[in-house]
């Protein structure tokens, strides 16, 4: 008879936020855990800037609540919120000032968390750290205690959805008794659940025309230049609100060095975060005030993503239930989005919860879908603010700024129900959620089997 108490044996695809933070709740629940990453080091190439990893205050209570908030606190900025310009606006030395949103500390009490901006590589380190540091669980009898491990250079080619197993470059083949899936929009695991559905993973994806370029400026380069203080004194992030252009720049990580993020249609360059862009900063700009061209003329190598509308399967599962996709591979953002990095860890932490309920790994559940939809919409959102030059919204944001109001306030209703779906998002519990579901849904189907 199985050993009702066993340890199930995970394989996950990609050393990414996602698959690190899933290694960390599944070892937690005494599960054995192999992560497979195609990079030969952690983060992929370091030629390549790692830009800020922006956590909401419903993403860092979960890194809270896995003991490391002192990690936490050594190596992120923690926002206190955005100042908001126009892009093309300003004369020299003065930008286009719209207002300033300070996150309400009330907010923030409820929810448990603060928002925090590491940078990238930093937030990875930390989880890589954690995930493969001996288990807190002693061997007992003839149980081990619950393993991580993680081996680099190692890319999947191929995943069997019904064997349990992946193929690597070199021929060799692992099998496990379930496998996730936290290699991106683009990854070998999401790509094997659009073959299932009958879907074209080479065409599903579609361009909007809109691009993100990327690129971290060391502060103590910025600071040479007086007139650029706006770009890292209090509130230590910005917004440029443009006309199909835009611009975010946040302080990340202790350095506080200038991430810079601008949204562009003048690239069709199809790239990804660890490959150089084609162009440089500076020349996708298009119109801008001047010291959003002086900031771009620092930059040093970006990275070029294109905003897609990407194909939502319609199972995070295959069909065999053994197989696995979350993060970006289930529920791709766009890019720099608000909340993609809280969402993944929230993935984790939900899926660590409910393999501590149960030792069957058919028991991979369809979590999340509905939470997540909204989220994504809530940032495409977000987005078209920064972009589609909304004249009736600056307007409202001009005037709870001239009120002495945080710009975010006040009657305007897309103010408001942006106001209120980040309330909404960030006081979720992802453990309390799992917990819910278990109680409701999963012991129910586990007595139906029985």
């Amino acid at each position: 008879m199985a050993d009702p108490d066993a340890a199930l044996n995970f394989i996950i695809v990609g050393a990414s936020v996602a698959g690190l933070a899933s290694a960390i709740a599944l070892k937690a629940s005494r599960h054995n855990v192999l992560v497979l990453e195609k990079e030969s080091q952690l983060g992929g190439p370091s030629s390549i800037p790692n830009g800020c990893a922006r956590v909401p205050p419903n993403g860092s209570k979960i890194l809270f609540d896995w003991g490391l908030e002192s990690q936490t606190r050594a190596k992120a900025n923690i926002g206190s919120g955005f100042d908001v310009y126009k892009y093309d606006g300003g004369i020299a030395p003065d930008r286009d000032f719209v207002g300033i949103n300070r996150w309400n500390p009330e907010l923030l009490s409820e929810a448990r968390g603060d928002f925090v901006q590491f940078r990238h590589q930093d937030l990875l380190r930390i989880l890589y750290d954690e995930a493969i540091k001996p288990s807190k669980f002693l061997q007992s009898h003839d149980k081990l205690p619950p393993r991580v491990t993680v081996l680099f250079g190692e890319e999947v080619v191929s995943v069997d959805c019904d064997s349990s197993s992946v193929t690597l470059r070199s021929g060799e083949i692992h099998m496990g008794e379930a496998i996730i899936g936290a290699d991106g929009p683009g990854g070998i695991v999401r790509r094997a659940l659009l073959q299932e559905e009958d879907i074209d993973p080479e065409s599903c994806d579609v361009p909007t025309g809109m691009a993100l370029y990327g690129a971290v400026i060391p502060k103590a380069l910025v600071v040479e230049h007086p007139d650029l203080a706006t770009f890292y004194e209090f509130p230590e992030s910005t917004v440029g609100m443009g006309s199909n252009r835009g611009l975010i720049t946040c302080a990340a990580g202790k350095e506080k060095d200038v991430t810079i993020w601008v949204y562009t249609p003048d690239s069709s360059q199809d790239g990804t975060w660890t490959e150089e862009a084609e162009l440089k900063l500076a020349d996708v700009m298009g119109s801008c005030d001047p010291q959003i061209k002086k900031l771009a003329n620092l930059a040093g190598p970006a990275t070029c993503v294109q905003i897609k509308e990407c194909h939502e399967l319609e199972s995070w599962v295959s069909e065999s239930g053994r197989v696995l996709v979350l993060g970006d591979a289930a529920h791709p953002f766009p890019a720099a989005s608000l909340h993609t990095y809280s969402t993944t860890l929230e993935d984790a932490a939900f899926l660590g919860k409910i393999f501590s309920h149960t030792r069957n790994s058919e028991r991979v559940p369809e979590f999340l879908r509905d939470r997540c939809a909204l989220i994504r919409e809530a940032d495409k959102q977000y987005i078209g603010v920064v972009t589609a030059a909304d004249e009736l919204l600056e307007a409202s944001m001009r005037v709870n700024q001239a009120a002495g109001r945080n710009i975010m306030d006040g009657e305007e209703s897309n103010l408001q129900q942006m106001l209120d779906e980040m309330r909404m998002v960030f006081s979720y519990d992802p453990a309390d959620d799992a917990d819910e579901w278990w109680m409701s849904w999963g012991r129910m189907r586990g007595f139906a089997e029985q």
